[in-house]
């Protein structure tokens, strides 16, 4: 076993938390106010539907944000879901999160090379938003990584350091288990069905669903952040 398959072992033998306080509060003094937490979500059609695409690359077509003012604030959501029409959701995308997320304040992530990758794809594609997606991109910081570095480890996350494990493990009672959508494949495959959906009420409730998966993932990046900003 590796170091971090011991420190699994020794947590569940011994039921003892791993937390480096020294690491997390460097992380945590890093972080520069307005503070966004950000999610998005994507779709991979194997034949191209957009100019300026090709196989099976990563569509963006819906993004949650929180912000939260200073360290004592409530934070404030926005969010975007694409017209399922057809359309193109990249430009809209990009338009309305240039506007959510402003120019100043850190914007922390759930594994950085995701979003960042999504970002430099639409740069790539349409050239006109360059500038300020190099900006988004300068302020990102991963939340992930205070995780998969083990900077702070207990039982109840199993071993893994993805969001679906780490949110119960800190903030127990606070799960995916009762959303409609709880993964990013089911998000991708329910908005793909809104495309040829014809049912009104059908298209309404997973409309609904995609919104509040989506929320959860950038509330839960919230929450966390105060569990471990008080370690």
């Amino acid at each position: 076993l590796n170091p971090g398959q011991w420190q699994q072992v020794f947590a569940e033998l011994n039921k003892e938390k791993h937390i480096n306080r020294t690491a997390i509060r460097k992380f945590v003094d890093t972080l520069n106010f307005p503070l966004f937490s950000l999610d998005f979500e994507s779709f991979q059609p194997a034949v191209p539907l957009f100019d300026n695409s090709r196989p099976y690359q990563q569509i963006v077509f819906q993004y949650s944000l929180h912000r939260l003012e200073n360290e004592k604030s409530s934070p404030q959501h926005f969010e975007f879901l694409a017209a399922n029409d057809g359309s193109d959701p990249r430009l809209p995308f990009i338009e309305n999160l240039i506007e959510d997320i402003g120019k100043e304040g850190d914007i922390l992530v759930f594994n950085r090379a995701f979003e960042v990758g999504r970002l430099n794809e639409i740069a790539s594609n349409f050239p006109n938003f360059q500038f300020q997606i190099s900006n988004i991109v300068s302020r990102i910081k991963d939340l992930m990584v205070v995780f998969q570095q083990r900077q702070y480890y207990v039982p109840e996350m199993k071993g893994s350091y993805s969001i679906k494990q780490v949110l119960p493990a800190l903030v127990p009672g606070f799960t995916y288990d009762d959303l409609a959508i709880g993964d990013g494949g089911s998000a991708s495959h329910a908005f793909m069905s809104l495309i040829s959906e014809k049912d009104e009420k059908k298209i309404r409730a997973t409309r609904t669903n995609l919104l509040e998966y989506c929320r959860q993932d950038t509330l839960a990046m919230v929450e966390i952040l105060k569990v471990i900003s008080s370690v």
